[in-house]
């Protein structure tokens, strides 16, 4: 019988022979066998024992998900029934599939690989009623964007499902198929707990099943570092069922090894907001140390507004002015922001760079696209994946240019009131808000990639205006690595 440090050896194998050509057309990351391992014991930790079971493995690979859940399944109950559909469209993967499975032959067990696509396969299988059920779903799914005219989409729009990833498309059929009370369990980038575009898909997920277990790695790039992917990925396990939850459990690791392991029951509620309109999933990435109730307020309760720049360049090219303003455009002329005039939580305008400087603007496009001079937080929309921080905020004062408008190009948010000026109050302390360690957190809770939406900014609670006010206060003259510790105190005395 195949042993586990075989389909590991398999595992390398093929990894470093495959060109990177043919992963990326197949979207092709073997698991690695520690995750198969523990996805498997989760899987069978949340369901409700039975003297048959049906699996589905939609993206085998080599089998080694399915591998791991058959043999677990099998050391708790041998005369265990078992019946297993293995999905894998890639040719020249299908012969260490089917090893892996000649290897686990046993009189109680079936198996058949379908060497088909499974998204079109399996939306014409459940427009027609002809799918099966299944009582687990284990995957590793393929991770491609779908475009909004392509096969896919349209397949899936057939019969209600609307979606932009294959791996998310992959976890809404798996969910379909799913029978009540059956066990998803799936490693995928964690882009689907925030933004518009995965907002159909989390609605999706939430009214037809119920999140049992959220599992996050500390290191980005550590569940496929031998692949060379810089994903960040959590293990979820789901339930087919109406019933939620009152808790979650969420745990951490530092690696794929799971070294560092930590555990926690989390309210339903803190995960997945009442009310909320986005359904954004909140997955805390550490503990939040206070009180969560100072944060009461939404944008629009301490009026402010938060847009993305207005000035996309390459469609503005023939008013974009590369120098400093001089006396002969003076009047038409006005400062462009981009990311290269921020540096270190300023705002350093003009500079020599290959960015330009200004944009000629006619009165009605500064109506349209420019801001009066002010106070306003310009945020960075992009962050590298190295950075340790995703938020990086400034405050543009009065006094930051020599004009009496200027404007953004679109890789900065900028945060205004009606495309004017905010109070100082507000823009210092939500300045000095947003560039703290505990902000920063509170925003990897939902979003798992490096870019900083302006919808993702807008979902976010805030201070009290009062309170932003006396931060602003307490940090005058401070270093920004000194905002931490002040806002603690802060927070810390409120929820005495």
């Amino acid at each position: 019988m195949l042993a586990i440090k075989d389909i590991a050896t398999a595992r390398k194998r093929r990894i470093s022979t495959v060109t990177t050509v043919h992963k990326e057309k197949f979207a092709q990351y073997l698991t690695p066998i520690e995750i198969a391992r523990f996805m498997t014991k989760l899987s069978i930790k949340y369901w409700k024992k039975a003297n048959f079971a049906s699996i589905i493995d939609p993206g085998a690979g080599t089998g080694i998900l399915s591998y791991c859940l058959i043999n677990e399944l099998l050391k708790k109950n041998s005369d265990l029934t078992l019946s297993i559909d293995a999905w894998e469209m890639d040719k020249s993967i299908i012969p260490e599939l089917s090893k892996t499975f000649q290897n686990l032959e046993k009189s109680n067990l079936n198996y058949t690989i379908q060497q088909n696509d499974f998204i079109t396969s399996i939306t014409h299988d459940i427009y027609f009623n002809a799918s099966k059920q299944y009582d687990f779903v284990i995957m590793n799914p393929p991770y491609k964007k779908i475009n909004s005219d392509s096969v896919y989409r349209n397949a899936l729009r057939n019969i209600g499902i609307e979606t932009v990833n294959t791996y998310s498309a992959f976890m809404a059929l798996a969910i379909k198929l799913m029978a009540d009370n059956g066990i998803l369990t799936a490693i995928v980038p964690r882009s689907f707990c925030n933004g518009l575009y995965f907002l159909p898909f989390r609605k999706f997920l939430l009214d037809n099943t119920s999140i049992l277990h959220i599992h996050l790695f500390e290191s980005r790039d550590n569940a496929f570092r031998d692949e060379n992917v810089l994903q960040e990925n959590v293990i979820i396990v789901l339930k087919k069922t109406k019933r939620k939850q009152t808790h979650i459990t969420i745990s951490h690791s530092t690696d794929k090894l799971f070294s560092n392991y930590t555990e926690n029951h989390v309210p339903y509620s803190d995960i997945i907001i009442p009310d909320d309109e986005h359904k954004y999933i909140f997955i805390p990435t550490k503990p939040i140390p206070a009180s969560k109730n100072i944060l009461s307020c939404s944008n629009g309760d301490l009026y402010f507004d938060i847009s993305t720049g207005p000035v996309v360049d390459f469609r503005l090219k023939e008013k974009l002015i590369f120098d400093e303003p001089n006396d002969n455009n003076r009047d038409a002329a006005i400062p462009l922001l981009y990311p290269v005039h921020i540096r270190n939580q300023e705002v350093n305008w003009p500079i020599q760079s290959k960015k330009p400087n200004a944009i000629m603007l006619n009165e009605m496009e500064q109506k349209k696209i420019a801001f009066p001079k002010g106070y306003y937080v310009l945020v960075k929309r992009f962050s590298s994946k190295e950075e340790k921080r995703r938020l990086y905020a400034t405050l543009l004062t009065p006094d930051s240019l020599p004009a009496d408008y200027f404007t953004v190009e679109n890789h900065l948010n900028i945060i205004h009131y009606k495309r004017k000026s905010l109070t100082k109050d507000i823009a210092t302390g939500l300045t000095a808000y947003l560039n703290t360690a505990y902000c920063d957190n509170l925003f990897r809770n939902f979003s798992g990639h490096t870019q900083v939406n302006a919808t993702d900014l807008r979902n976010m609670k805030y201070p009290t205006s009062d309170t932003l006010a006396e931060f602003a206060r307490l940090v005058k003259r401070k270093r920004i690595e000194e905002y931490d510790q002040i806002f603690e105190k802060l927070v810390l005395n409120y929820a005495k």
